[in-house]
């Protein structure tokens, strides 16, 4: 695949980042009409391969702000964890993902631009299915997260960005809020609108003072945090239940007794979701959109 790789100043603690056009497994830019970032093949395990940087990530050459022009309003959703497809098939179930996120959003009311951010989800294997080592590289991603939207606030100062995530993609939201909070994104006052996850595999214990970097990050960095679970969610119950022994984020909320950030609200998409983990956007898209708009009064 050839790549035309571009260089970008350094404006900030996250760091300098490199962007390439890229032309995926679903074939041509035009072909796939979702502007996308993607670190896709940047690890080989849980390792950086030679030639990509913890802060470079790659673009489809629709990406505002990088490959065109800004915009008013701009989410980021983020896919989450896949072993179910085969190695040749996780990038095109991810951009199907991306793109059914972008089109119940829209059907829901919001105005903005959506770009996907594809990620290394399928990497591991063994007695986990390779659980660990995709929850160290999300973790990872952050950063490269965090960069892009450094990137295009510099671009697109005057624009309204957001995040949103399914599953495992919670865990690359949050590291990119740490690795926000203390950069030159919050020391020029910028902020994420708002953030939506939706069935976070995720510690129940997160977005509370228990953790505190990750309290602190949603705190400063965000004006509008909303969590969508399901006590019911019984992927998030088998993965944590068997593989954490512990609960998730987006099966029972927070954990009780501890206090979640002062801008932090829950939804309970029990009644929507049920035990169906990959229902969230398509039954919960107007509530998103619903806090979308009204982002600025949770805060």
């Amino acid at each position: 695949m050839s790549m035309n790789r571009r260089s970008f100043l350094k404006r900030s603690a996250v760091a300098t980042t490199g962007v390439a056009a890229l032309v995926g497994s679903s074939g041509s830019a035009a072909a796939y009409d979702v502007p996308l970032i993607s670190t896709r093949d940047h690890y080989s395990g849980t390792t950086l391969v030679s030639g990509e940087t913890k802060y470079s990530y790659d673009t489809n050459g629709l990406v505002p702000g990088v490959d065109t022009g800004c915009v008013g309003d701009l989410t980021v959703f983020i896919h989450g964890w896949d072993k179910k497809s085969s190695e040749s098939d996780a990038e095109q179930a991810a951009r199907d993902k991306i793109k059914h996120a972008r089109d119940e959003l829209t059907a829901s009311g919001y105005g903005g631009q959506v770009v996907g951010y594809t990620w290394d989800n399928d990497v591991g294997g063994g007695a986990d299915y390779g659980w660990g080592e995709a929850q160290t590289v999300a973790q990872k991603n952050g950063v490269k997260l965090a960069q892009f939207l450094v990137d295009y606030k510099y671009q697109c100062p005057n624009s309204t960005v957001r995040l949103s995530s399914h599953s495992l993609g919670a865990q690359v939201l949050l590291s990119s809020l740490r690795s926000l909070n203390g950069s030159w994104f919050t020391d020029n006052g910028y902020k994420v609108h708002s953030t939506h996850l939706l069935g976070a595999a995720q510690d129940n214990e997160a977005p509370t003072q228990e953790t505190t970097d990750t309290y602190n990050a949603i705190r400063d960095v965000v004006t509008g945090a909303f969590n969508y679970h399901s006590h019911e969610d019984d992927t998030l119950q088998w993965i944590y239940n068997s593989i954490e022994f512990d609960q998730a984020l987006g099966e029972t909320g927070y954990e009780d007794g501890n206090t979640p950030a002062p801008n932090y609200t829950e939804f309970d998409a029990t009644s929507q979701v049920g035990n169906n983990h990959s229902t969230y956007m398509k039954n919960c898209a107007a509530e998103i959109v619903s806090h979308m708009e009204n982002a600025a009064s949770y805060g």
